[in-house]
Parts: C-alpha cells; sequence; structure tokens
C-alpha cells in the first residue's frame, strides 16, 4: 500500500494516514535532504545508522535526465535482479516486472497503451466491444476471451504488444523519475510473459536511433498531418497507401496510427519515407493548408534571418563583429557546398542578415532538374530551410568560440526555441 505525504507551503510535512505517520515516526531523528529534480525527496540519515530494511523496499531511484535509462535497464538485465521498474515522465507512469533480469509484463497509464486500447489498435476487437468488457471491472483480458471477443492467441499477442510498447516508450523518455522495487508481494501490472530483455533492448535502442531521423519530418504523435503533391510521383506499397488515406489534415500522427492499426513507431515510420517523397507534411494545426508557395519561402526567409540577427548581435556585443562577419562570408563562398547555388548572389549585411531578395532570386534561378539534384523531393522550400539551418549552425557554431559558456547555452536555447516554430514550414 502507498504512503502519502504532503509537504505545505511553510515546508511541514504533513502524514496523509496513520500508516504514513507510524512510518516516519519509525525514522525519527536527523537527515540531510539531498539536492535532486523537482520530483524527487531524497534524504539520508545524519549520522547514518545501518541496519537491514523490510521488503517492500525501493532498491534504486533517480533522475532520467541524469543518464540514458536504457544503461539501467541494461544493468537490471546482466544483474539478473527482479522487481518492478516504474518510470514517471510528461505526467505519465509506466512499468515494466522483471525477474532474474527478463521482462515478464508491463502496465501503463499513458492513452493508448492500456491494453485494451492496444487491442483495439491491432484491430482485435472494436471499440463498443471494449466498452462492453470493461463495464464489469473484472480483468479485462479474462473478459474479451469469456466473451468470444478476443480469442486466446490473439489476447497474447495484445499483451506482447503492449509489453513492447511501454519498454520502447520507457527508452525513449529522456526527464522524469525512476524507480525499481523490489515487492514481490505487489500488484504486478499485465499477465506474466516471457519477453527477451536483451531483444527488447536491441530493438529499442535500434527504434531510438531511428526516431531521431523521423522527427526531422514527423515532429511526434500529436502533430497534424496534411497531403502534398510530390514533385515526382512513386508507387507506394499497400502500407503507405494505407496510410496516406487517413491523411486529410484534420488527423494527427496518433489517429492515423489508430486507424490503420500500427504502432506509433511503425506509422511514424512510413509517414516520414512519405513526407521524404514528397505527399504529406507534418502542421502545427489542424486544417492548416499550404497557402502561397512564394510566401512560404518568405516565411522561411524572414524567420531565418531574425535568428542570424540574435545570433550575431550576441557576438558583436563581446566585440567580434568583423571577425564574425568574414566568418560568415568564407562560409556562403565554398563551392563545394550541397547550397552553393543559393549563396551565388548572397550579401552579409552589418547586422548579419542576408539579403532576401537576392536568395529568393538565386533560389528561382535553380531549375528543376538541378534542384532535383540537390533536394530529392523537389521542395525548393525544404532545400532553401535546410541551406538556411545550415548557415544558422555555422553562426552558433561561430558565437560559441566568442561568448562565455552561459552565453552561449542562453543564445543556443533561445535559437532553439525560435527554430522549433519555423519546423512546420520545411
Amino acid at each position: 500500500m502507498a504512503l502519502h505525504l504532503d509537504i505545505d507551503p511553510h515546508g511541514r510535512v504533513l502524514p496523509q494516514s496513520e500508516e504514513a505517520r507510524r512510518a516516519l515516526a519509525d525514522r525519527a531523528g536527523r537527515f540531510t535532504l539531498l539536492p535532486s529534480v523537482g520530483d524527487l525527496l531524497l534524504a539520508m540519515r545524519a549520522p547514518p545508522a545501518g541496519g537491514a530494511a523490510p521488503t517492500p523496499r525501493c532498491i534504486l531511484a533517480g533522475d532520467l535526465s541524469a543518464f540514458p535509462i536504457a544503461d539501467f535497464v541494461a544493468f537490471i538485465h546482466q544483474s539478473k535482479l527482479s522487481g518492478i521498474l516504474s518510470v514517471g515522465s510528461g505526467a505519465v507512469e509506466r512499468s515494466v516486472v522483471f525477474m532474474d533480469g527478463e521482462v515478464r509484463s508491463a502496465g501503463s497509464e499513458a492513452p493508448g497503451e492500456r491494453i485494451g486500447e492496444v487491442a483495439v489498435r491491432l484491430g482485435h476487437i472494436d471499440e463498443a466491444q471494449l466498452a462492453e468488457a470493461t463495464a464489469g471491472g473484472r480483468p479485462l483480458g479474462k473478459v474479451l476471451v469469456e466473451k468470444g471477443f478476443l480469442t486466446p492467441s490473439d489476447l497474447w499477442k495484445s499483451f506482447h504488444e503492449q509489453v513492447t510498447t511501454v519498454f520502447h516508450a520507457i527508452l525513449m523518455a529522456r526527464e522524469g523519475v525512476f524507480r525499481l522495487m523490489d515487492d514481490p508481494e505487489a500488484d504486478r501490472p499485465g499477465v506474466p510473459l516471457a519477453v527477451s530483455t536483451q531483444s527488447l533492448l536491441m530493438d529499442g535502442i535500434r527504434r531510438i536511433d531511428e526516431m531521431r531521423l523521423f522527427r526531422d519530418r514527423i515532429p511526434g504523435p500529436q502533430a497534424f498531418l496534411r497531403r502534398r503533391e510530390p514533385k515526382r510521383p512513386v508507387a507506394l506499397r499497400p502500407a503507405e497507401a494505407a496510410v496516406l488515406a487517413q491523411v486529410d489534415g484534420q488527423r494527427r500522427v496518433t489517429d492515423v496510427a489508430r486507424a490503420v492499426h500500427l504502432s506509433e513507431f511503425d506509422a511514424t515510420k512510413i509517414l516520414y519515407h512519405l513526407a521524404e517523397a514528397g505527399f504529406v507534411e507534418a502542421v502545427t494545426e489542424a486544417g492548416a493548408v499550404a497557402g502561397d508557395a512564394t510566401a512560404r519561402l518568405e516565411t522561411i526567409a524572414v524567420g531565418f534571418n531574425e535568428l542570424f540577427l540574435e545570433i550575431t548581435a550576441a557576438a558583436a556585443a563581446r566585440g567580434h563583429p568583423g571577425t564574425f562577419l568574414e566568418g560568415i562570408r568564407g562560409f556562403l563562398a565554398d563551392k563545394a557546398s550541397r547550397f552553393a547555388p543559393l549563396w551565388l548572389h548572397a550579401s552579409v549585411s552589418p547586422d548579419g542578415g542576408l539579403s532576401q531578395t537576392a536568395l529568393l532570386g538565386s533560389l528561382a534561378s535553380v531549375g528543376e532538374a538541378a534542384l532535383q539534384k540537390l533536394e530529392p523531393s523537389g521542395d525548393s522550400g525544404r532545400f532553401l530551410f535546410d541551406a538556411l539551418r545550415e548557415l544558422m549552425f555555422f553562426h552558433l557554431f561561430q558565437a560559441g568560440e566568442i561568448l562565455p559558456r552561459d552565453e552561449d547555452d542562453a543564445l543556443a536555447r533561445s535559437v532553439k526555441q525560435k527554430l522549433a516554430k519555423l519546423e512546420a514550414l520545411r
């Protein structure tokens, strides 16, 4: 049973039950409060008194941002530990049960990761069957099988998919807190399965690497999707055609994944390839339209110019404007660059901005055949965006050589936030 306590605005500790009060009374003494992330409260007795701890107990707990959680999971596997690993990230808690280092089951509070929702996503049951099976409050899997909505084989597949989904979501977490409890009598999420931790880890690490690439086009599960006309249509595979059929400007990535019974990862992978081919793009709002092509190009140019001005001003404040601008001009003069056609007539103003007229004029002079070689999608807006983004990174690189560490970090954070708002234009 979980014991709860509150800390009021005056720093007073208020146990919320008699059991919690007794647990604190058993620890009477002086403790050193250790610095920790806001969702984790750590204290150590001073001086330490030693002694054994009864089970259940927390074996390990910590801050997810301090190191990759995949390393900790690998440690659990290699050390053949047993217990429940719970990870709280983004206001959602997920749990994985380990037995001798191997994954046995998983549970999640996240929408779309509960077992009934997984079964719906996989196409084994529909929403009405799920609602009927949930009404009684009995174990959902058992009810689904008893009612004939789900075969034992499909139930097993659903639980296996849930374990995989929850495990990979935990590996993707970059901030939050975790804890490992050795509680053999606790209510364990899910049903016992035999799943290889090593296989899950290897697959999870591969997915993390691939998702970093996918996020360049598909920023997240809540991004809306709209169709585009590719410059050069290509034949689509059945899975790609099925996903594309769900893109209407109103659905998010997660909606598309659910409609075609795919995991978020698999749907994102297909959407990424569709985006690369020029069939779809991610936008920040439902119903967004592409608008005038020229307006898009102008908005990209204006947005990046604002970033160039900000970075140049920060460098100039440290007394190095001439050297900084010479470095930018040298970068633009590189004829071996993929983006050299754009920089052909580019001129840098004293404040670090580029002439928008010259820039867009150079872009317009790139023929369709040449653009296709430089940018496989044939999208001039994407080519412009990538070129200006690379130039922006060079600006930041130069600024990093000039600015003190704290100013450089603050500048990078500011630029990153503003760049995120431009990503939908890519």
